[in-house]
C-alpha cells in the first residue's frame, strides 16, 4: 500500500458516512517521515464537491514486527476509548457543554486488526495548523499549549469531584501505562540509556564548576532509568492528585489557530491520545517543556508558564463551582514538579534524537522493528547495544543540538530542585 492509499476498511467507512458512491476521493499524507510511529495520517477530500469538508484519517501500520514492538493494538484501542468514552463525559461536565473543547471530533473508527483506523474532523477547516517540529515553540505557542492541557486536566479533577464512580470507571482503562511497563522491551530501555550515556561522554570534553553535578544526574538517571520511568507513571501513588493525562504531549500533537493577519496563536487543540495515562498532571508539562523547548525560553518564562497552566486550571474548576486550592493546591503542584520533573529528562533522552532529525535522517521504523524482533529471544545486552549503535541517528549536524538540548534539561532539573528521585533510588 502506498503512503497515500486508503485501506478498504477506511474507504467503506467513508462511503457509509458520506454516501458518496462513485465520487472520487483524494488522499494526501499530512505527517512527515518519523512524525507518526503508529501509522499513516492522511487528509481525504472530494475535489468535485467544493463544499465538502475534508477529513483526517489515521491508519495502523501493517508491518507485523512494528505492530508488535509499538503495541499498535493497545494504542488504537486506547485512543478510541478516550474519544468514545472519556471525552463525551468531559463535555457533559458543564450544562452548556463548553468544558472540553480542545480535541477534534471522532467520526468513525475500526479496531479490527491489522486494519485499525480512526476518522476525524479536519481542524484545518477551522484554521488550526501544526507548528513545524523544525521550528522551536515561541512564548505564545507554549502558553496556548499549556492552557489547552490545563483544560484537559481540569476535566479529570472536576469529574473526580462530581462523580467519583464515573471517574474511577474512566481511569480503569488507562491506569495501566502502555509505554512504560514492568515488561518493557530491554532494547527500549537500552536506547534511552545510550542517549544519557552519550550526553555524559560529551561532558567529559567540558570543564566548569557544574560539570560534575551534571554528569552525576545523567549517570543516576541512566542507572535507574526503568525504575524512574515506572515511578513517574504510577498514577495510583500520586492519587488523588493524578489525572487522565495526554501521555504524548509534544510539538506534533498540538494544533494552533492564529488570528487573521496576526502571527501569534490564540487557541490550541490536542490530537493523538494513543498514550493517555492516569498519572500526575505535571508529567505532560515537563515532557513538553523539556523535550520541545530550549533552555533560554524556559529561563525567561518558566514561572509564567507554570502560572498560565495553574490559572487556567483554576478558571475551569471555578466555572463548575469548585475550588482548585482544595482539590489540587499550588503547594502540591509545586511539589509534584520536584518529584516528577525527572520525567522530562527521561522523555528527552528517548525523543530528542527523533525530534531534531530531518526526514532523511530518521531511521526506518519497520526495519528497526524487524531487527528488534530478531533479538527478542535473546537477553544479550551487548547485542542490544550493537543494534542501537548500528541505527545511530545523531550526526555532525544533530549532535551539537542534542548536546545543547539535553544538557539544558539537566541544568534545569538542578535549577528547579527536580533531582530528588535520582538520589532516592539508591536508598
Amino acid at each position: 500500500m502506498s503512503e497515500s492509499e486508503l485501506s478498504s476498511a477506511v474507504t467503506s467507512a467513508l462511503l457509509e458516512l458520506y454516501h458518496r458512491e462513485n465520487i472520487p476521493m483524494v488522499s494526501q499524507p499530512i505527517a512527515g517521515v518519523g512524525e507518526n510511529a503508529y501509522g499513516q495520517v492522511l487528509r481525504v477530500s472530494w475535489p468535485t464537491i467544493p463544499e465538502a469538508a475534508t477529513v483526517v484519517v489515521k491508519m495502523a501500520p501493517k508491518n507485523e514486527a512494528r505492530r508488535s514492538h509499538m503495541h499498535v493494538v493497545d494504542y488504537y484501542a486506547r485512543e478510541v476509548f478516550m474519544y468514545q468514552e472519556v471525552f463525551p463525559i468531559f463535555r457533559e461536565l458543564s450544562p452548556d457543554r463548553s468544558m472540553f473543547t480542545v480535541a477534534p471530533a471522532l467520526q468513525a473508527n475500526g479496531l479490527k486488526a491489522p486494519d485499525e483506523f480512526l476518522i476525524f474532523e479536519d481542524l484545518s477547516g477551522s484554521g488550526f495548523r501544526p507548528n513545524s517540529r523544525s521550528i522551536m515553540p515561541t512564548y505564545d505557542i507554549v502558553i496556548c499549549s499549556l492552557k489547552a492541557l490545563a483544560e484537559l486536566h481540569a476535566c479529570s479533577f472536576i469529574l473526580q469531584k462530581q462523580n467519583p464512580a464515573k471517574f474511577k470507571e474512566s481511569v480503569e482503562f488507562v491506569k495501566k501505562d502502555n509505554l512504560f511497563t514492568p515488561n518493557i522491551e530491554e532494547v527500549t530501555i537500552e536506547f534511552g540509556k545510550a542517549q544519557l550515556r552519550k550526553a555524559r561522554n560529551i561532558l567529559d570534553e567540558s570543564d566548569g564548576d557544574q560539570v560534575a553535578a551534571l554528569k552525576e544526574v545523567l549517570e543516576r538517571c541512566e542507572k535507574h532509568l526503568k525504575s524512574l520511568a515506572l515511578y513517574c507513571v504510577d498514577g495510583k501513588s500520586a492519587a488523588p492528585h493524578s489525572v487522565i493525562c495526554h501521555g504524548d504531549f509534544w510539538n506534533n500533537n498540538i494544533l494552533y489557530r492564529h488570528e487573521p493577519n496576526f502571527d501569534q496563536p490564540v487557541e490550541a487543540k490536542l490530537i493523538d491520545f494513543q498514550m493517555s495515562r492516569f498519572a500526575p498532571p505535571v508529567l505532560d508539562i515537563v515532557h513538553y517543556l523539556y523535550a520541545c523547548t530550549e533552555k533560554p525560553l524556559r529561563d525567561e518564562h518558566f514561572s509564567t508558564f507554570m502560572d498560565a497552566y495553574y490559572d487556567t486550571l483554576d478558571q475551569k474548576l471555578t466555572s463548575c463551582d469548585l475550588r482548585l486550592e482544595e482539590i489540587y493546591p499550588r503547594s502540591v503542584f509545586n511539589r509534584q514538579l520536584q518529584l516528577y520533573g525527572v520525567y522530562g529528562l527521561i522523555m528527552g533522552a528517548f525523543s530528542l534524537p527523533f525530534f531534531i532529525s530531518n526526514a532523511s535522517e530518521v531511521i526506518d521504523i519497520d526495519t528497526v522493528s524487524e531487527a528488534i524482533q530478531d533479538l527478542s529471544t535473546s537477553s544479550d545486552e551487548p547485542k542490544y547495544k550493537e543494534l542501537i549503535e548500528e541505527y545511530e541517528m545523531l550526526n555532525a549536524r544533530t549532535l551539537p543540538i542534542f548536546k545543547r538540548r539535553i544538557i539544558g534539561i539537566v541544568k534545569d532539573l538542578i535549577k528547579y530542585n527536580m533531582t530528588e528521585p535520582l538520589f532516592q533510588m539508591d536508598s
